[in-house]
């Protein structure tokens, strides 16, 4: 009796053969290795997407509104670069502040706003300032308002080499190249070994370890096992012994420093006025690196931001010195004329100066030789708002009022080099001042500035 079941043809029987494999492939193996390199690419032990572990740990606390411990041993470059790339779009912040350690005093409450971030990073030259911009515009994560804390140092070619040496030398290439469309030995890297990580089960292995490792325990450590020394702080930052960093980016000092005596004051003071090591051989205004910062301003402004300059002071002590000994320094004493007259061209809203006598800024708000204190923007800086409009704070204006037809020459016209003078303001007027603007700044001793030589 001849069958009536159909034949089905070896080739046919074949493709299904293989359909059926395939089909069992995409549901029990795909999966699989979707998982593999999903959890090594958000766990990356070694940092190769989501960057070492440390910093991505701060920056982390920092995007959950922490206040995180041990700044000073903190690589802050790497820190914001992390900040960055995890800021969700509601995290952009309309006010952006750069610059060096010389501003990071500027706080949330000096600027007015909430919607703010202080990006600015310890001995920053050039390089840095224009690549922590260049990370806010190639996430397109840019502000709507720039402040640049400009440090005279940043125009001085001869010590270029050294202010630049901790910058990221590729990120600042790849800007010349694709933001200012600068010729630069810039060159896209190759990112495929880095890919092939996410599908090497050795490297998911460590992953999965690490994972476990740190779920099981209350301390968060790196690679090789040593404890990561950042901790979200809350409670009292008046005692603690350790720099914090604040979830708006600006810097509290440890006590220690903070309380510093005169004495120990005006000892770093002097160290750092006989070093200036920024301001080495600084002849003139360098054209390569002034030019270079008028393109960069242009290309800011060209993104629709406002841009404001803040310059802070340097201690009394600094303008005395080199004012005295002013071989070196001629640099140094072309760069605020150069900025206003740049700044008054363009529209762009001026605070401070590097003479404390022109602001008001008196000794005692000084925490050494180079960082006034936050105090002292506070009298400087209107905040954001007002700002923009190129208003000033009422104790400038009072200051101004009281003072420069007495003293023209150290307060409308002191510029560093042009006066060895620092104003000593009477300490009832500034009690009165100061607590009239809400800064609530009780006066310090007048003490007498010791001769520099």
């Amino acid at each position: 009796m001849t069958s009536l079941k159909p034949r089905i043809h070896p080739i046919l029987r074949q493709l299904l053969t293989f359909v059926l494999i395939l089909v069992k492939f995409l549901v029990l193996v795909v999966p699989v290795l979707v998982f593999m390199v999903w959890f090594s690419y958000k766990v990356d032990i070694s940092g190769l997407f989501q960057g070492e572990l440390a910093p991505r740990e701060v920056a982390n606390m920092l995007l959950n509104g922490d206040t995180v411990s041990n700044y000073d041993q903190m690589d802050e470059r790497q820190v914001l670069k992390l900040y960055v790339q995890n800021l969700s779009e509601e995290q952009v912040p309309e006010t952006l502040a750069l610059g060096s350690s010389r501003v990071l005093q500027l706080t949330k409450e000096i600027v007015g706003t909430d919607s703010y971030y202080n990006a600015g990073l310890s001995g920053a030259g050039v390089m840095d300032i224009m690549n922590a911009f260049y990370l806010f515009d190639q996430a397109d994560k840019l502000p709507k308002n720039l402040i640049i804390e400009v440090d005279p140092w940043i125009f001085n070619g001869t010590s270029a080499d050294d202010l630049n040496r901790n910058a990221d030398h590729d990120l600042f290439a790849e800007f010349l190249k694709n933001g200012l469309h600068i010729d630069s030995d810039y060159t896209a890297p190759d990112t495929t070994a880095r890919w092939k990580a996410l599908f090497d089960p050795a490297y998911f292995q460590g992953n999965v370890k690490y994972y476990l490792k740190q779920k099981n325990s209350n301390t968060s450590t790196n690679k090789d096992g040593s404890e990561i020394p950042f901790h979200a702080v809350t409670g009292d930052f008046e005692t603690l012994d350790y720099a914090i960093k604040r979830p708006d980016g600006s810097i509290y000092y440890p006590v220690e420093f903070r309380t510093w005596s005169y004495e120990q004051v005006m000892a770093e003071t002097l160290v750092q006025a006989g070093t200036l090591s920024a301001m080495h051989g600084f002849d003139e205004m360098d054209p390569y690196w002034t030019n270079l910062f008028e393109q960069f301003i242009s290309y800011v402004q060209s993104k629709g931001i406002r841009v404001v300059f803040l310059l802070t002071p340097y201690h009394p002590f600094i303008i005395k010195h080199v004012y005295n000994n002013p071989q070196g320094f001629a640099g140094f004493f072309q760069v605020e004329p150069w900025l206003r007259e740049y700044a008054a061209q363009h529209n762009i809203p001026l605070y401070g100066s590097y003479h404390a006598s022109r602001v008001g800024v008196q000794e005692w708000l000084f925490f050494d030789g180079i960082h006034c204190k936050g105090e002292a923007l506070r009298l400087i800086f209107p905040g954001i708002t007002a700002a923009l409009q190129n208003e000033q704070t009422a104790y400038q204006i009072d200051y101004y009022n009281t003072y420069n037809d007495k003293y023209p020459n150290l307060v409308s016209e002191a510029l560093v080099g042009s006066t060895a003078d620092c104003l000593v303001v009477d300490e009832d007027w500034f009690n009165q001042a100061s607590f009239a603007t809400g800064t609530g700044i009780p006066y310090s001793d007048q003490i007498e500035i010791p001769s520099a030589s």
